[in-house]
């Protein structure tokens, strides 16, 4: 009886620790949620056009032209069909933007894409990751948004 009653306590113990780890796991995962959280973009039309216009000059050396490419598709679009979205977020760590010399709402910080990429990004299906100082690659996570027809031309 007394080796039963120490493999039970041995085994409530091992469910103590299990259920802690459970619960560490649980508030990390949250912590997590909390930093790098999908969000829509925060900031005003009046802001996120000025960030497109400074990009567009940044990219394409002016922000005046009546077509420009879309930077994931190529697609050539109008100035006014195309959005803008932050490459490293405003939630995430600014300490990576410090690692970089990146500032958020600079025009290296911004990329510029059509609308319906945007809702995508927006909704982290796909994200945009440094390789390099000025070599960016597309990460898609959600692989079923490469099955929506508009979405054929990212370019890997």
């Amino acid at each position: 009886h007394e080796m039963l009653a120490e493999q039970h306590e041995i085994l409530a113990e091992q469910q103590h620790q299990r259920a802690m780890l459970e619960e560490q796991q649980s508030m990390i995962q949250g912590v997590m949620l909390d930093l790098y959280h999908p969000t829509s973009s925060l900031a005003s039309s009046r802001a996120l056009k000025s960030y497109r216009d400074d990009a567009l000059v940044f990219y394409y050396g002016s922000n005046s032209e009546t077509v420009y490419k879309c930077m994931v598709t190529g697609t050539e679009c109008s100035k006014e069909a195309l959005v803008v979205g932050h490459i490293y977020r405003q939630q995430w760590p600014k300490s990576m933007l410090a690692r970089f010399n990146i500032g958020l709402h600079k025009p290296e910080n911004i990329i510029i894409m059509q609308p319906q990429l945007e809702k995508a990004f927006d909704k982290w299906q796909w994200v945009v990751l440094p390789e390099g100082p000025d070599d960016y690659k597309i990460h898609v996570l959600y692989p079923q948004f490469l099955n929506d027809p508009m979405q054929q031309y990212i370019a890997g």
